[in-house]
């Protein structure tokens, strides 16, 4: 027996045939037999019988009963075993449970796709009747049956899906909803505010009405998350204080080349706390190719302008009037590739605000001749050295020995001389520089105060500044440096 046949009802008419069948032919047997035994008697002699012959009668009555109970109980014994797609899938005890389970499938599909038609192929279900008793197998229930029909893919939805080089990706409800997902696809990659000149696909996108997996319809955001990444659980990490490139990428199982390939148009070496990476390597369903004109602005440098001073002495300079930058807006035409840029043409540059030189004064005042003695003392009366001279400092050398103390410790000029810079200098922070003659020159450098001015004279040992930790400094310390010739020398082989 088929399923199509049991869908019609004809199993139960079958049944209940042979069942009438199988009764009548058993009751007229032993109707036969007892007949044998009473036909011989008149009814007036029948209360003559003897106990034995009474209780014969009453057993061939009984078992008349018996055996049509019998027959009536092994009537629902009967088993049919299940196949889908030609795997067997069990054992039924009744065809019917088929059809119910794929109506309620049908109905609960169709509820969770917004209504779609859904079309079952049930011409892979076969149900045929087994000479097995129900006790020798395990029934499927209705729940077990309808996850093995799941389990099959049986079950498709007549839906908008989208095509990639004759492949369905992932599909909509509505035709509308699929190009939409598309149009998203395409509006990842569009550098804001830029106009579009052309933008498609490398490969051989279409939408296309299918009869699709109901699990391949998505909802438009992970419909577009999945065409993108190729992934529909993208795992991304999140950029911390302190991290590097290599920190991230070794900790998840990746080359830093890897984690530079899966993040396209990602430069290492601008890393920022709060940027999203991928940790996987991008394989998009679909290449997006974009020309768009994108206008950017650029600085446009100021110019610096000296104008001589008798104020200020030779070497010194101060800003008189800042400089202003300018700005300028390029339009380039660029065309990309799924973000990444495979080609560019600068179109032409319009400058929107033009630069403001910068006026300097420069210094002419001649500086006293002014010779020391020659002769160098500690700067500070504590000699405690923090970092020596030539000391490693990354990509440079340490060109002067740093002398702890605490702070507001007195700095005293090493030896007479003329004070040639007094101010703030970078990474130096506050520092007094001191010529005294002959090509020597110390410096002292990261000073909480400073009490002398360029172009003063000074006497060895005369207070000029105070310890402090200004410009780049870890700790208070005075920063003592000895140059000769504008060489800078070991200060310790001069105290």
């Amino acid at each position: 027996m088929n399923l199509k046949d049991s869908f019609k009802g004809r199993f139960d008419k079958d049944f209940l045939n042979r069942y009438k069948s199988e009764l009548l032919t058993h009751t007229t047997k032993l109707t036969k037999q007892i007949k044998t035994k009473i036909i011989d008697f008149r009814i007036e002699k029948l209360s003559k019988l003897n106990k034995n012959e009474k209780i014969g009668i009453g057993i061939g009555i009984l078992g008349i009963a018996v055996i049509g109970t019998v027959i009536l109980m092994n009537s629902g014994t009967d088993v049919y075993k299940l196949t889908i797609a030609g795997q067997d899938a069990g054992y039924l005890s009744e065809t019917k449970m088929v059809a119910q389970t794929l109506d309620e499938i049908k109905t609960d599909l169709s509820k969770n796709s917004d209504g779609l038609e859904i079309t079952v192929n049930d011409s892979a279900l076969s149900c045929k009747k087994t000479d097995l008793n129900a006790k020798e197998v395990n029934l499927l229930t209705a729940k077990e049956l309808k996850k093995e029909i799941l389990a099959a893919d049986l079950c498709k939805a007549k839906a908008w899906a989208i095509n990639v080089n004759g492949n369905n990706i992932v599909a909509a409800a509505t035709e509308k909803e699929a190009k939409s997902i598309l149009t998203s696809v395409i509006s990842h990659y569009k550098t804001d505010g830029s106009q579009i000149v052309s933008s498609g696909f490398k490969e051989a996108v279409a939408v296309t009405k299918a009869a699709v997996s109901v699990a391949d319809i998505m909802k438009p955001a992970d419909a577009v998350n999945l065409i993108i990444t190729g992934t529909k659980e993208p795992k991304t990490y999140t950029v911390q204080d302190g991290d590097t490139i290599w920190d991230i990428a070794t900790a998840n199982g990746m080359s830093p080349n890897e984690l530079q390939v899966a993040n396209p148009g990602f430069d290492p070496s601008k890393l920022k706390i709060g940027q999203q990476l991928n940790l996987y390597q991008t394989k998009p369903y679909v290449t997006v190719q974009i020309k768009e004109v994108v206008a950017s602005t650029e600085t446009i440098d100021y110019k610096t302008v000296y104008e001589p001073t008798t104020s200020l002495y030779k070497g010194e300079v101060k800003v008189k009037t800042p400089g202003v930058f300018g700005t300028k807006e390029i339009r380039t035409e660029v065309t990309q590739e799924n973000g990444v840029t495979v080609a560019s043409n600068e179109l032409g540059t319009v400058v929107t605000a033009e630069p403001q030189s910068q006026i300097t004064l420069k210094g002419t005042r001649s500086l006293a001749t002014f010779v020391g003695t020659g002769s160098l003392s500690s700067p500070v009366s504590h000699i405690e050295v923090s970092s020596a001279f030539g000391a490693n400092r990354g990509s440079s050398r340490h060109t002067g020995v740093d002398l702890r103390n605490p702070k507001g410790t007195p700095i005293r000029a090493a030896d007479g001389g003329v004070v040639t810079f007094a101010a703030y200098s970078g990474s130096l922070g506050n520092v007094v520089k001191i010529s005294h003659g002959n090509g020597l020159e110390t410096w002292y450098a990261h000073c909480n105060s400073m009490n002398v001015s360029a172009g003063e004279k000074v006497s060895k040992g005369e207070v000029i500044a105070a310890v402090g930790m200004t410009g780049r400094a870890t700790g208070y310390h005075l920063h003592f440096e000895v140059r000769k010739n504008g060489v800078p020398q070991n200060p310790m082989n001069y105290l």
